[in-house]
């Protein structure tokens, strides 16, 4: 469905956006109601109609997110990334393993700090991995490869501690390690025959609570995913199921009561049920529709994604794209990566260069504004590191 110069030891962060998180005009201000809210046994949850998504509404990114910040990463031959998921904590930003390439740690300046774990097979090592949790403030990284029957543990050193065991094995899956309580939550692809699509356990293994797979089982099929923001203080739980495509929500772990809770819907009706997931953001739903499209009598892949967005109080919304006003109205995020409270992007500088440099063509571009980019574009070097653009979505 989804799917090098050195120019200085320590790389910058450029805090270049001057509207600071304030959005100049409000982009709902189109807006319509798409959607209701029903009661569900004692859980309130917003239902949305795909039918009244009619228009698009253009949102820039400040309007969703506080101070948006550019840092180039450090430089040096160990530092070099890819294109991996990224987390960010006060300090600290943890960029995945992609290929052969090992997780890295960097501090909030741009600086390398060290690898986290190796790229392999042996103990305290991993090929793919699926989820991590940087957790700065126990001195923590948590990593879950795929087909795992462990989390892996390692401190901001990058030294490796006793891995966590897992009550199941988890083809795929997302979690949550709360370190002072001893408690890990965990969500896994509910394959046919597997007990439980979410669980809680201590850190030994024990498995405490589990919420029984049920009517939320999947095929034994890779194509599906889980998926969690994790953008507000809840513990949310999304799984985007294409073999077959099939009506779901976004749900919320209620740990006091051991139940799923749904939050978010659409209400598809008569209609052909599409490719879909939902997302949440602090004020927001969001997510996507995709048509399967045949390539070849094995491979189908989605189409380009359509992506509508719900207020969760007023209730509007519509169809919508993000752009991000820091360059300007003609960055469009194709695909926006909102995870842990962040909105992030990881280009390479070459790609952050020609979105300046198609910006710069615009001749009415304010004056203010073309310094403004003139100065960044020159701050960057096409064959350093990746940059990441950055923000903390308001609350």
């Amino acid at each position: 469905m989804k799917k090098i110069k050195l120019l200085s030891l320590i790389a910058i962060a450029l805090v270049v956006f001057p509207i600071n998180g304030t959005s100049q005009v409000d982009p709902f201000k189109k807006a319509k109601k798409v959607a209701t809210k029903e009661k569900v046994g004692n859980s309130s949850v917003i239902v949305g109609n795909p039918k009244l998504f009619t228009d698009t509404l253009e949102i820039p990114l400040s309007y969703l997110t506080e101070k948006i910040e550019v840092l180039r990463l450090d430089d040096r031959e160990e530092a070099l990334i890819g294109r991996g998921r990224i987390s960010i904590s006060d300090n600290y930003i943890l960029i995945s393993n992609q290929k052969q390439t090992p997780f890295k740690l960097f501090d909030k300046k741009g600086k390398f700090i060290t690898n986290i774990g190796v790229y392999g097979q042996g103990p305290n090592e991993y090929l793919n991995t699926y989820d991590e949790q940087l957790d700065e403030k126990n001195n923590r990284i948590y990593i879950l490869p795929w087909q795992s029957n462990k989390l892996l543990v390692f401190d901001l050193e990058g030294n490796a501690l006793p891995p966590i065991p897992l009550a199941l094995r988890v083809p795929k899956g997302k979690f949550v390690v709360d370190t002072p309580n001893s408690l890990v939550t965990v969500t896994t692809l509910p394959f046919e025959g597997m007990p439980a699509v979410v669980w809680t356990q201590d850190l030994q293994g024990n498995r405490k609570n589990f919420v029984p797979a049920g009517h939320l089982t999947v095929p034994r099929d890779f194509s599906n995913e889980v998926d969690a923001g994790r953008n507000t203080s809840a513990y949310d739980v999304m799984l985007m199921v294409i073999v077959p495509p099939r009506q779901d929500s976004l749900y919320h772990y209620n740990h006091a009561a051991n139940k799923l809770e749904p939050r978010f819907t659409l209400n598809y009706g008569n209609t052909e049920i599409s490719w879909h997931s939902y997302y949440e953001l602090p004020n927001h739903f969001w997510g996507n529709f995709q048509v399967p499209v045949k390539q070849s009598a094995n491979i189908t892949v989605g189409s380009k994604p359509a992506f509508f967005i719900v207020d969760k109080e007023t209730l509007l919304g519509n169809y919508f794209y993000v752009y991000n006003d820091l360059v300007g109205k003609s960055d469009r995020l194709g695909w926006p990566y909102f995870n842990n409270g962040y909105y992030i992007e990881n280009l390479e500088p070459a790609q952050l260069i020609e979105k300046i440099e198609k910006e710069l063509a615009d001749s009415k571009l304010p004056k203010n504004k073309r310094s403004e980019l003139q100065k960044l574009l020159e701050s960057l070097d096409p064959e350093g590191n990746n940059v990441l653009i950055y923000a903390k979505l308001k609350k």
